[in-house]
């Protein structure tokens, strides 16, 4: 406050208008780069989610956090807090490693996860009080595509995948997409990350490639030269909602903080002022 009454004691004395209005929004700008409010008493819900980027839902690589562009998904999680006065803490580590970490208690929530019967054991999802998957409380939907190299032989036509010959598709280790691939009966190769399995593609070792759309169109975009050679199949492999998913261990300790949270995520979702985010990452980065 003592900053911008002294820019507008000096912007009446004759310093550029043009610099205090500037100085003005940068101040507005750092405020909302601020990672979420702290709460003193509160609940704490210790959250994580992968090293990997998956524009725009989360930004950047590795365990840092940007806050200053930190993806839609934290957005939305801040503004949960903010709405809920909980305090939200946020980890980045490799996505087989958070769901280990969600068995043992060593976190409270995980995002995105897409429902799996098995991950039940682990975690929680959000349901109806009649105890049905609550897809109206997820965080987004998003859809795994099948990505081929120019001149491909494979076809899909949303039942039946042709022209693999025993050749393998490639998917990201621990993602749902695999179980997808090995029911529709395909041989299946999986990676780390979608930056070191398109060029298995590119390189002839894969026949194809599954993957979230968003972390495929990321990679695609970072060198369209590289990759123009690659094409998308239609229609999708599967589209699904993804959840917030919270540790057994949590929803025992705290139900009520658990409902509330889902509940709040379902509203800031509809909201006017986090609708009106997404032509700041309207770029998908």
């Amino acid at each position: 406050m003592a900053s911008v009454i002294y820019l507008r004691h000096r912007a009446a004395t004759g310093v550029s208008a043009a610099l205090f209005m500037l100085t003005a929004l940068f101040g507005l700008n750092h405020a909302h780069a601020q990672a979420p409010a702290a709460f003193e008493g509160r609940p704490t819900v210790r959250i994580a989610y992968e090293t990997v980027p998956n524009p725009p839902r989360h930004l950047g690589e590795g365990t840092a956090i940007d806050w200053s562009r930190p993806g839609l998904t934290l957005e939305l999680l801040k503004r949960v807090g903010q709405r809920l006065e909980v305090n939200l803490s946020f980890k980045r580590v490799p996505w087989k490693r958070g769901l280990l970490m969600l068995e043992t208690g060593e976190i409270d929530g995980i995002f995105h996860a897409s429902y799996k019967a098995e991950r039940e054991s682990i975690g929680v999802y959000p349901k109806t009080p009649d105890g049905r998957l609550d897809e109206s409380r997820a965080v987004f939907f998003q859809s795994y595509m099948l990505f081929v190299p120019a001149g491909s032989s494979i076809t899909w036509n949303g039942t039946t995948l042709g022209g693999l010959d025993g050749r393998p598709i490639g998917a990201t280790a621990g993602y749902a997409v695999v179980d997808v691939l090995e029911r529709l009966g395909a041989r299946v190769e999986v990676g780390r990350t979608p930056s070191l399995n398109f060029p298995k593609l590119l390189e002839g070792r894969l026949a194809a490639y599954a993957e979230l759309e968003n972390l495929a169109g990321a990679v695609i975009r970072s060198d369209p030269a590289r990759y123009a050679s690659v094409s998308k199949l239609e229609p999708p492999l599967r589209t699904s909602a993804y959840y917030l998913m919270l540790s057994h261990a949590f929803v025992q300790r705290d139900r009520t903080t658990a409902e509330a949270v889902w509940d709040t995520i379902a509203e800031v979702r509809e909201s006017d002022d986090f609708r009106a985010l997404d032509s700041r990452y309207a770029d998908g980065s």
